[in-house]
């Protein structure tokens, strides 16, 4: 696996000059989040893992990585493969960039013995990477952690000063003239934390860290199995077949079916129109594989949230069970079970949509059980009265009465599953939102409304149909109930 967002030239380094496109596939994980979730699970699951990244950061220092040997960096061979149409053939190192700290003119001629010292500041990778790691697991402030790196490594920052300065700055930290911290500054610091807060000190971060990792070092292989399974048989199906449909035949089936829903002319023809505009925009592809994961995502959806909703909607004690658990579905911000669903399923396709079906099950389980326990009890009554079955009662009563509900319910679940299409291009699924996405990173405005245009036309498409079928099973409900003959 490869991964992270330096760049074309950097991906064209490596495929051309080493080999290595012949034995790995270049994926693009969306973020740097999304990256660091599939490193992380590959290494808790000691799998073979191949990438570049960049330092420093605090991945660097949490695990025991291997750096690849590189011939070190050459600016001619470098200069030339940035311009190759590729046929170079030698290898060069990425090149190193020095820390640098930037002041102004006036800045250096008010504080010539700071620009001093600042000329001489220097740091090795491993201790901006192990400072890194230690301020974000510890949740310190950049000021706290860089008291904690001073007080720690003094034998780096001695080389920076003056003696005078270097004795002065040990006295300010607390520090004996060995580098040890003095017991005075030692309970002093720790008076100061113990008077910080007045409650205890209660986490779940560790044992639910634990508990994710044993998860993905036991079952990793099951989860990536299922992974597997649902990108084979329900994703790549369904985005080939859309793939292998002429865009004119898809076009005019939307027109078709705008005007089945809403019965106008100016929609159908506006909805052709519409499909047309982001054909011409070159997010065609983009728009198929966006398709692909909604149409999937509903239908998963569908054949989890309706069967749980009939159920909720015969018992009391599922529905008080089962509300919480959608109550937490609903407000749960994304992000978070995002980073167990990557670390389980890996990036792209497959974790973008059990992340849409989690989002988008809540509304059609409610809407469900809401139309089922609205269903008119006299009619239930008569359908007894006459020796039916519960199960003949469901098919023949309750459920074409709670039809128009439960449309609204495919309606809500199809809208919150396409407003997922940005979140999922974050975790490396492909799309419109993936343009979104790097126009956000790129500040390209141009190229985030074209792309925000097309979901707003897509979504308005798919809201106005499925909101005509629906509100079409309504209008025949309320006919048969005044004792009319349906229309259509």
């Amino acid at each position: 696996m490869w991964g992270a967002n330096l760049g074309e030239w950097a991906v064209y380094l490596w495929r051309k000059t080493t080999g290595l496109d012949s034995l790995f596939n270049n994926a693009h994980p969306g973020t740097g989040a999304a990256l660091d979730a599939e490193i992380a699970s590959a290494f808790e699951q000691h799998k073979p893992l191949l990438f570049y990244y960049w330092q420093p950061t605090g991945l660097m220092a949490k695990y025991d990585l291997a750096p690849l040997e590189f011939p070190a960096y050459e600016d001619a061979c470098w200069q030339n493969l940035l311009l190759a149409d590729g046929k170079m053939d030698c290898v060069s190192g990425f090149p190193v960039s020095p820390l640098g700290i930037a002041v102004s003119t006036p800045f250096v001629e008010s504080n010539p013995e700071l620009a001093a010292v600042f000329e001489k500041v220097q740091f090795t990778s491993d201790e901006l990477n192990g400072a890194i790691l230690e301020m974000s697991e510890s949740k310190r402030t950049g000021d706290e952690q860089a008291m904690v790196f001073l007080r720690d490594n003094p034998e780096v920052w001695q080389a920076w000063l003056s003696d005078e300065a270097a004795t002065n700055l040990a006295t300010k930290l607390g520090l004996s003239s060995t580098g040890a911290i003095s017991t005075e500054a030692t309970a002093s610091s720790i008076n100061v934390s113990a008077l910080a807060s007045s409650f205890p000190s209660w986490s779940l971060e560790t044992p639910l860290n634990n508990a994710l990792a044993n998860l993905v070092q036991n079952y990793g292989d099951v989860f990536r199995t299922i992974s597997t399974m649902a990108l084979t048989y329900l994703l790549l199906p369904i985005e080939r077949l859309l793939t292998v449909i002429p865009p004119w035949l898809i076009i005019a089936f939307v027109t078709v079916l705008g005007w089945f829903g809403v019965r106008k002319i100016w929609f159908a023809l506006a909805c052709g129109a519409g499909l047309f505009l982001i054909g011409a925009f070159g997010l065609w592809g983009a728009l198929i594989d966006t398709l692909a994961l909604l149409i999937v995502s509903v239908l998963v959806t569908v054949v989890i949230g309706i069967p749980i909703g009939i159920a909720m909607s015969g018992s009391k004690l599922l529905r008080k069970t089962v509300t919480p658990v959608l109550d937490i579905m609903q407000t749960m911000p994304s992000f978070v079970y995002l980073i167990p669903v990557l670390m389980l399923f890996g990036i792209g396709k497959v974790p973008a949509l059990f992340a849409t079906v989690i989002y988008a099950l809540p509304p059609l389980i409610r809407l469900t059980t809401l139309g089922i326990t609205q269903v008119n009890h006299e009619m239930v009554e008569a359908g007894r009265s006459f020796g039916s079955t519960h199960l003949q009662l469901l098919l023949w009563i309750k459920l074409p009465q709670a039809l128009p509900s439960i449309m609204a319910g495919i309606n809500q679940a199809v809208m919150m599953s396409l407003a997922m299409v940005v979140l999922a291009s974050m975790i490396g699924a492909p799309g419109l939102g993936e343009d979104v996405l790097q126009s956000i990173q790129t500040l390209n405005i141009g190229q985030g409304l074209q792309a925000g245009t097309a979901i707003v036309i897509v979504a308005i498409i798919i809201d106005r149909i499925t909101q005509a079928f629906g509100q079409g099973k309504r209008t025949r409900q309320k006919n048969i109930e005044a004792g009319r003959r349906p229309i259509g």
